[in-house]
């Protein structure tokens, strides 16, 4: 793969979101996006919940909808029968006040047309950063960090959605574990297989991102590795998703082989059989956005560009001066 974008995108800026939102969680549903939790500026964890519709207006509109059970980020949102569905996370982040967020095992389903959120039963094990994502009627928890914040665990875990619909009967079943267990990993189902993608190697004590991919074949119970990446990246959970039997997978962080973590600024896609293409480039390399495509456009919210408040005696380590974009753009698919 190199380094030039396959196609050039034409990027609008649209009116800003109404909190912004670093390592939020993303999904589209009824042709809106829901963009959920994630650090607002300062690192602190966010309970907003909005949703974005772009019929709304010229630039579209933001609503905001019920608070969240609680102040989270690392998490995914997978569809339910209704609504979706989101587990373990970290929580109650608050850099300014020296509070560091912890992991659970918390597993909630927000139904949009009663703005109401309702429990189901706790992940067998508290987890973050892993992978949740819908494959038929199952819910699929893969990998994923231990509660230690640094230990990152292989289990893959499934949960039968008309079960629980039928009798609220169902509970989480093991399955195969992912081979090469990691965090802050992307997942996405193309043509009934379930891609994991990427990732990192541990939180506090280093953060190493991987260009490894594995496919879940769910038929089998078995993992095969995929196409890898061109480089090591982490840090796209709310920002990958299959569009038109297409992977596509915005922004995040990324480190080339021999360099040191930086912000990406590609958007990656691949099909099935093929290798990984840098198909745009955004317009600022840019850390944990939401991003989904709506009506064949594009749309990228939020995450982290390297902004900063001026450093002072008193911020003068890069965490306490960061803060969170707000920014909204859009851009036309060329196929």
């Amino acid at each position: 793969m190199t380094d030039k974008p396959k196609y050039n995108a034409e990027w609008k800026r649209l009116s800003d979101m109404p909190v912004p939102k670093w390592e939020p969680a993303s999904i589209v549903l009824d042709n809106k996006m829901y963009v959920h939790g994630g650090y607002e500026t300062g690192i602190i964890s966010g309970k907003n919940l909005h949703v974005f519709d772009p019929e709304g207006s010229s630039h579209g509109t933001w609503e905001k909808l019920q608070d969240l059970p609680s102040d989270i980020s690392h998490v995914n949102l997978a569809p339910g029968l209704t609504g979706f569905w989101f587990a373990g996370g970290m929580k109650d982040m608050d850099r300014p006040r020296g509070i560091k967020d912890h992991i659970v095992a918390e597993f909630w389903h927000f139904d949009p047309e009663l703005d109401r959120y309702s429990a189901g039963p706790l992940l067998p094990g508290r987890r973050a950063g892993g992978g949740l994502v819908r494959l038929g009627d199952n819910l699929h928890y893969i990998s994923g960090l231990m509660e230690d914040r640094d230990t990152d665990s292989g289990d893959h875990w499934v949960f039968n959605l008309k079960d629980w619909d039928k009798d609220q009967s169902a509970k989480w079943e093991k399955l195969a574990p992912l081979p090469n267990p990691r965090n802050q990993l992307s997942v996405t189902v193309l043509n009934e297989n379930i891609y994991i993608i990427g990732g990192q190697y541990n939180h506090d004590s280093q953060q190493l991102d991987q260009n490894l991919v594995h496919i879940y074949d769910a038929k089998k119970d078995t993992w095969t590795a995929g196409p890898s990446l061109p480089y090591g990246h982490s840090h796209s959970e709310g920002a990958t998703f299959t569009h038109k039997d297409r992977i596509w997978m915005v922004g995040g962080h990324t480190t080339p082989e021999g360099g040191t973590k930086g912000m990406c600024e590609n958007v990656v896609t691949l099909v099935e059989g093929g290798e990984w293409e840098i198909t745009f480039k955004l317009p600022i390399g840019i850390s944990s956005p939401a991003s989904k495509i709506i009506n064949d456009k594009l749309y990228v919210a939020g995450g982290w560009d390297l902004r900063l408040l001026a450093q002072t005696p008193e911020r003068d380590y890069w965490a306490d001066r960061q803060v969170t974009s707000g920014d909204v753009w859009v851009t036309e698919l060329p196929f």
